[in-house]
């Protein structure tokens, strides 16, 4: 079983940051997965792709540290969302930390379209 949440969160540094709080209208939404991403779920990973690049004015951070599975529709998704992100000049961030996903990203050759992150925080205060 899988859940696919779409979170929207105003950026707050940490304490110790060196980067400057930013203005109040940017946003960004994390798409938090949990469990697998497949041919079953794949439309409703589409789905929250979407709504999270149409809902963001900065950052899309998507968060697969707990997927425990990324078929090569899902990394195909990623990628399309990536270029629909940048035609909106949303930067799309990808987390992902198990061995077994970054090897999907890596296979498709969709890894290189993203930075690596390794925290969501990292990722939203990039």
């Amino acid at each position: 079983m899988s859940a696919i949440a779409v979170l929207q969160r105003d950026v707050r540094p940490d304490a110790g940051s060196s980067h400057p709080p930013p203005p109040p209208d940017r946003r960004c939404v994390i798409v938090r997965v949990d469990g697998e991403i497949d041919a079953a779920v794949l439309a409703e990973f589409t789905a929250a792709l979407d709504e999270a690049v149409a809902a963001s004015t900065r950052a899309v951070v998507v968060d697969l540290r707990r997927a425990r599975f990324l078929s090569i529709g899902g990394a195909l998704a990623l990628a399309t969302a990536k270029v629909s992100a940048s035609a909106r000049g949303v930067d799309l961030r990808v987390i992902a930390v198990r061995r077994e996903i970054e090897r999907v990203l890596e296979v498709t050759g969709v890894r290189p379209l993203f930075y690596w992150y390794q925290s969501v925080q990292a990722a939203l205060e990039a």
